[in-house]
């Protein structure tokens, strides 16, 4: 019986298929353009290690076309961050002169600390040389570095990030950058010139980034974006205390092919807009704050010049500061279909105006944002007086409301809602997440018994 067992074992064992452990690492058997392809989304330092890995990727490294270079990745950093790291400028340069790609795809360099002027311009002399398509720079100086020359006129270079505040200044030629169309950049107070010269000099900008720091002791910066390409437009304008300083700003875009617009600012600045009729997409989340000495009519301008769009999106304070001049004409949006608003204590007002005033809207969507602790007469629906908007009644087809709780102040605004959306298919609430499950279903049931314009209405909470 034992015998007989033994064999059955051995005949079992014989019959498993033999596993070729040469054919385990299956990574390693790819071509190498598909493992370039791969390590190209890493950094080269941790690209250039994997030539440890076997005699097969000793040398791959070498024809990856992306290189990244980040000096926080080294080991042992200096305790000071005003020393420069030591290797790390030789083991770019040995990178440079090592890799053998024709072309380079993307030429990333990070620095957090100084370091050596002469061997960075060295750097970016030998990445546009290779007919670099993408730089991203940083660097962590002490004071304002000049880009390099070289790069005004590269021909080869499409997409240009610029994360540190470079002194750009815009070649006598009258023609800066000539074939990027994706140009990301960082500004510390910049002078006028500087915006007014930059952007309409670059003949083929249709993606646009712009990210200005304001400090108090400084002049108020006019900033000036004016292309005749430009489609996509973002701008971040920020300061450590905005709030309680007197920090100003001007912005003024003339761009007759854009056709999406971010704004991000801690301050309602002035702002002018020329020739936007290609808009679609809108975007403004700028603070506004009574103790601001901020002309809220600032808000009314930005508006009317935006009209044309089809999306927008205006964040609380956007709406506190309308809610503050909405005795000056609110401008007419004719042809916007989606608005997502963000409501705090103040400008619930402005709803049904804004409602007015899109004729044709289809979609609204309401974020309910407390700021500090208000009472609930403060943060309540205040229901207008005038007649109901045309789009509530005839257009609006999906409501969806976030930062739901349950509260009293809800039920007013919820009732006005359901009762007058004649055309409205869903209406989609969502809950705050400190709001037990419970309480969810017995809103639902609360609100299923209001009376409601549309019986075909679905209605759900999350």
């Amino acid at each position: 019986m034992a015998h007989d067992r033994q064999n059955n074992v051995t005949k079992r064992k014989r019959g498993r298929p033999k596993t070729n452990r040469g054919n385990a690492d299956r990574i390693s058997s790819l071509p190498d353009s598909v493992l370039c392809h791969i390590l190209s989304y890493i950094p080269t330092k941790h690209v250039v290690a994997t030539s440890v890995i076997a005699k097969r990727w000793k040398n791959v490294w070498t024809a990856v076309p992306n290189l990244s270079f980040d000096d926080r990745l080294c080991l042992r950093p200096p305790a000071s961050t005003y020393v420069p790291l030591r290797g790390f400028a030789d083991f770019v340069h040995t990178v440079l002169l090592r890799t053998n790609p024709a072309k380079i795809g993307k030429f990333s360099l990070y620095c957090s600390r100084p370091t050596n002027l002469a061997r960075f311009y060295d750097w970016i002399a030998t990445a546009l040389m290779r007919e670099v398509g993408e730089i991203q720079l940083y660097l962590g100086q002490q004071s304002r570095v000049e880009l390099p020359e070289a790069i005004y006129s590269a021909a080869c270079l499409k997409v240009l990030t610029l994360d540190s505040d470079f002194s750009i200044q815009v070649p006598s030629s009258g023609t800066c950058f000539p074939c990027v169309k994706i140009l990301s950049v960082r500004l510390e107070n910049p002078d006028k010139s500087v915006t007014e010269n930059l952007f309409c000099s670059c003949p083929s900008l249709e993606e646009l980034s712009v990210t200005c720091e304001l400090h108090d002791d400084t002049p108020p910066p006019n900033l000036i974006i004016s292309s005749v390409t430009l489609k996509t437009c973002k701008l971040i304008v920020r300061s450590e205390d905005m709030l309680f300083r007197e920090v100003d700003y001007m912005l003024t875009i003339t761009a007759p092919k854009l056709e999406s617009l971010e704004i991000y600012s801690d301050l309602l600045g002035s702002f002018v807009m020329h020739d936007l009729h290609s808009l679609k997409i809108v975007k403004l989340d700028i603070m506004h704050a009574e103790w601001a000495q901020v002309d809220p009519y600032r808000a009314i301008q930005l508006l009317a010049g935006i009209n044309s769009c089809k999306y927008l999106y205006l964040s609380a304070g956007i709406m506190s500061a309308v809610d503050h001049a909405c005795d000056s004409c609110f401008p007419s949006f004719s042809q916007l279909n989606y608005i997502e608003m963000g409501v705090g204590p103040i400008g619930w007002r402005v709803l049904p105006i804004v409602l007015r005033s899109s004729p044709n809207l289809e979609s609204l969507v309401l974020h309910k944002e407390c700021w500090f602790q208000f009472t609930e007469e403060q943060f309540g629906w205040l229901e207008s007086d005038f007649d109901v908007p045309h789009c509530l009644v005839h257009t609006v087809k999906n409501i969806e409301i976030k930062g739901v709780q349950g509260d009293e102040d809800e039920r007013p605004l919820l009732k006005y809602l359901l009762q007058f959306a004649a055309a409205m298919e869903k209406m989609l609430m969502w809950a705050k997440a400190s709001v037990p499950k419970e309480n969810r279903a017995n809103l639902r049931e609360s609100i299923l018994q209001l009376p409601r314009a549309s019986m075909k209405t679905t209605i759900e909470i999350k």
